[in-house]
């Protein structure tokens, strides 16, 4: 059961990332040509604002997932609903305080977003922040339920609901945009699904995972333990937000909303890059904490953490040295020219998140052995540089200043020094996953090569051509990947549930 759950709860998650990434390269420009630069750029700075709302959450998240995993693994049913209990109290409680600051800020526009907006875009941000305080501030008693379906690995439900969410919210947004309608009507409709979202799960923790709540007995111990936990998650998850933030507030302050507007691009093909890294290692949350609270040794997580890197470091380059080749058209007909900086902007941004986003299932043995203090202070260190280098870079340069502010801290801070501490103080075979990663590199010469060429020698113009050359680079990669990069036991785990899907198919199909 779980381990079918994980098989097609990934699968699923990569079809929900990969509808909901086509549907939104259709979205953005449209929002981009019916909204406007100005307007799309208002709306790109209020998002990382209200992302700080979400903040106060105080990484409780991940405590839910320890301590939860733990009862269920004694079978303490009292356990797990006096967990439910304190849980839905506290985000309620925490969900009016985010309504509380929300509406703070919204009331004193200036502060939060400088001078540099105009009258007309600052009562838009006003506005914007409201609907979106409301909806941030509902999500917080939700997630009760989201975290529970999630820790019960029901990924299957999940999935198919992260499905729903991304590609039917922009398909009903597509058309009000359309007609007439701005960007209010997309915060009232991401407002709408979130609640639609919500009592779907729910429903489904009381029909199909028969949650249970206990509220009369406030564990206060428990709660000490809880956040003296999450104290340091906390941490980590403030200064990451600000890291991967802080450039469009330093834009929206020295350079306005178009300059925003370009680099907003940018972010938001960075978000769908690392989100397929960590879309596969979310999954394994809860078998990370099983594992450790087992006691299975360092050489088995070991094990796991490298057959996951490699799987994911495959897909990354694989989107990176397709960008690469025909990024550059793709940005100019999908965003227009007046944001063509977006393709090295993103460039930029995604390749020193290469590194950190192949370890990301390292954050989770981290908090699972309870030892994820230090990773919280290397990413304090990572935001005080980015803010350090990012402010004269981004006077001086603009968006491409700040983009070149963020990466490299995140390099050396994510990337070399979380590797130091894997090795020294997490027991994670840390050479043994950089040779097993090296051993890939022969089989990306060529891909690599194909794509430098494609980039400088063929001038490419259209969806048609960016999809013919894009193909021609994929089956380069692919040919080259398979034959010399992919052991015998990973073809085995890539054909295998094809060869089900052929089979039952033909099946299928000689019955009619």
């Amino acid at each position: 059961m779980k381990l079918n759950q994980i098989k097609t709860g990934s699968l699923l998650s990569y079809l929900s990332l990969i509808l909901g990434t086509l549907v939104s390269l259709v979205y953005t420009p449209i929002m981009l040509e019916r909204l406007g630069q100005s307007e799309y750029g208002v709306y790109s700075v209020v998002l990382p604002m209200v992302s700080y709302l979400n903040l106060f959450s105080f990484g409780l998240g991940s405590a839910y997932t320890r301590f939860y995993t733990r009862y269920k693994q004694a079978g303490d049913r009292y356990g797990m609903a006096k967990l439910n209990g304190m849980f839905l109290i506290i985000y309620s409680v925490l969900g009016l305080l985010v309504l509380l600051v929300g509406c703070l800020i919204a009331a004193n526009p200036r502060l939060a977003f400088g001078d540099k907006l105009t009258e007309a875009e600052i009562e838009l941000a006003v506005r914007l922040m409201y609907i979106m305080t409301v909806t941030a501030a509902v999500s917080f008693p939700l997630s009760v339920f989201e975290s529970n379906t999630m820790v019960n690995e029901r990924y299957i439900f999940l999935k198919m609901l992260s499905i729903v969410k991304s590609v039917i919210n922009p398909l009903l947004i597509i058309p009000m945009l359309m007609i007439g309608f701005r960007s209010e009507a997309i915060a009232y409709m991401s407002l709408a699904f979130t609640l639609f979202s919500g009592i779907l799960n729910i429903i489904y923790c009381k029909k199909k995972l028969d949650i249970r709540f206990y509220f009369r007995a406030f564990d206060f111990k428990l709660l000490k333990q809880m956040f003296k936990f999450t104290g340091w998650v906390f941490l980590g998850i403030v200064v990451d937000q600000l890291n991967w933030s802080v450039d469009k507030i330093l834009l929206t302050w020295m350079h306005g909303s178009n300059e925003v507007a370009t680099y907003n691009v940018a972010a938001q093909l960075n978000i769908y890059y690392m989100s397929m890294a960590t879309t596969f290692s979310s999954i394994l949350t809860p078998k990370v904490h099983q594992m450790v609270a087992n006691r299975v040794s360092n050489k088995e997580i070991s094990n796991l953490f490298i057959r996951v890197g490699r799987f994911q470091f495959v897909i990354l380059t694989m989107i990176l040295f397709g960008f690469v080749a025909v990024g550059y058209p793709f940005i100019l007909c999908w965003a227009g020219e007046v944001n063509a900086d977006a393709y090295v902007i993103a460039l930029l941004l995604f390749v020193p998140t290469i590194l950190p986003s192949i370890q990301n299932l390292g954050i989770e043995i981290q908090r699972a052995k309870n030892m994820h203090r230090f990773r919280s202070l290397v990413y304090v260190m990572v935001a005080v540089l980015n803010i350090i280098i990012s402010i004269p870079l981004c006077a001086m340069f603009g968006s491409i200043g700040v983009a070149i502010g963020t990466a490299i801290p995140v390099f050396l801070g994510n990337g070399l020094l979380m590797n130091w501490y894997y090795k020294k103080y997490i027991g994670l075979d840390i050479p043994r996953f950089w040779r097993r990663i090296a051993a890939l590199l022969p089989s990306l010469v060529l891909p690599a090569a194909a794509a430098i060429m494609i980039a400088l020698l063929v001038d490419i113009s259209g969806y048609l051509q960016i999809l013919l050359w894009g193909s021609v680079y994929l089956l380069v990669f692919l040919i080259s990947v398979w034959n010399l990069g992919l052991t015998p036991r990973e073809k085995e785990i890539v054909t295998t549930p094809l060869k089900r899907i052929f089979s039952k198919i033909m099946s299928k199909l000689l019955r009619l």
